[in-house]
């Protein structure tokens, strides 16, 4: 027998549930064996499914969160779970401008979901169950609503110092689970499959969410992309005055025109100088 077999038995049933999961979420979670699907079950019963990003080198990896599966002898429970700190300061990130348009796309799948999906935020203190902090139904979660579930999350993972009576009371730091969403269903393939579908398009987004590092990288090479897009604009404007296919003054007002324009129309007279010098070349030739 496998040392710890007997230890890990208990922690099978789990396997069938995950190998069903992985066929709908495809490349979203790690192909597991067998013993690595029971290695990652819980004392407390529960799959925190691996991200795939964990063995990856720090600079390179991605704190992404869990999807996590529970099971007891009526029901099935899957959810998306962030657990530590590092997670959340990922999460907060959608509440940046830099991902508005992220942001509007989560909470439009949000208002989709029916009741049964829940926000849940619990702290953890380890020999005792968890504790309650907050629980809503996830579609009425907003924009104000999930600020406030990440900083206390945050909060609660930090501690701090809290006013408690008149007095200055320090709260110390707590492990924390914070069930995005998550939803309970009966103990059928069908009910655990129609959940992972609606479950999987909010998982991509929430994995689809830049860290800081990626966010300062776009800044920097949009610069850098800007200048190239002027050059080759410079390159084709001169070549289309140099085979006098517009006047001097006119290759000034285009150059005006870009200069002056907010971006919104540079791909239009891009599109425009490449449509002149396109024509001139089937003048050529046909000459």
């Amino acid at each position: 027998m496998i040392a710890g077999a007997e230890t890990m038995s208990w922690r099978g049933k789990y396997i069938g549930w995950y190998k069903l999961l992985y066929r709908i979420l495809e490349n979203l979670v790690p192909e597991l064996s067998d013993r690595e699907i029971m290695e990652n079950v819980t004392p407390e019963d529960e799959l925190i499914i691996p991200t795939g990003q964990e063995n990856l080198p720090t600079n390179k990896s991605k704190p992404i969160p869990n999807l996590s599966i529970k099971l007891n002898e009526s029901e099935i429970e899957i959810g998306i779970l962030y657990y530590n700190q590092a997670q959340i300061d990922l999460l907060k990130n959608i509440l940046k401008d830099t991902h508005a348009s992220m942001l509007e796309l989560l909470l439009n799948s949000f208002q989709k979901l029916d009741p049964n999906y829940e926000t849940v935020l619990y702290s953890i203190t380890r020999g005792e169950k968890p504790t309650l902090i907050r629980k809503y139904v996830t579609a009425r979660v907003d924009k104000d609503l999930l600020d406030r579930t990440i900083e206390e999350a945050e909060y609660t993972s930090k501690g701090g110092r809290q006013i408690i009576y008149n007095k200055s009371v320090y709260i110390p730091p707590k492990s924390i689970k914070l069930y995005l969403t998550r939803v309970k269903t009966a103990l059928d393939d069908k009910e655990f499959t129609n959940s992972l579908t609606v479950i999987k398009p909010i998982y991509e987004i929430l994995t689809g969410i830049k860290t800081q590092r990626e966010i300062i990288s776009d800044r920097l090479s949009k610069p850098r992309k800007k200048r190239n897009m002027y050059r080759e604009f410079i390159e084709a404007l001169n070549e289309v005055r140099r085979r006098e296919l517009i006047s001097a003054e006119r290759r000034r007002e285009i150059n005006n025109m870009w200069r002056e324009d907010d971006e919104s129309n540079r791909e239009s007279i891009m599109e425009y100088l490449n449509e002149l010098l396109s024509q001139d070349k089937v003048e050529e030739t046909s000459s």
